[in-house]
């Protein structure tokens, strides 16, 4: 079962502050959704497979091929900005 203790515990590691009465309802509440979600435990999933995915998705990328590519002559013809092998950008400073 969830206390108050473990509640506040959570609410101070998302930042938020609750007064007491507060703190008793969400408590509350926390517990209920917790004891739902335990709910999935009681599932008898023998003989359901794993899957990664709830839709049969299959990749519709097409498989990388080597191939021959631009120079980088080419590359640079249209840079507005460059150097010998180089596009030339402005600095960005995070």
């Amino acid at each position: 079962m969830i206390d108050k203790h473990e509640v506040a515990s959570i609410a101070s590691l998302a930042r938020l502050q609750f007064s007491d009465e507060d703190l008793t309802t969400f408590t509350h509440q926390f517990g209920r959704i917790v004891d739902y979600i335990g709910a999935i435990t009681q599932l008898d999933v023998a003989g359901v497979e794993p899957m990664t995915h709830v839709h049969d998705v299959v990749n519709v990328l097409r498989d990388d091929v080597a191939g021959t590519s631009i120079s980088t002559a080419e590359a640079l013809s249209n840079a507005p900005k460059k150097n010998d092998a180089f596009f030339k950008v402005p600095k960005v400073l995070g």
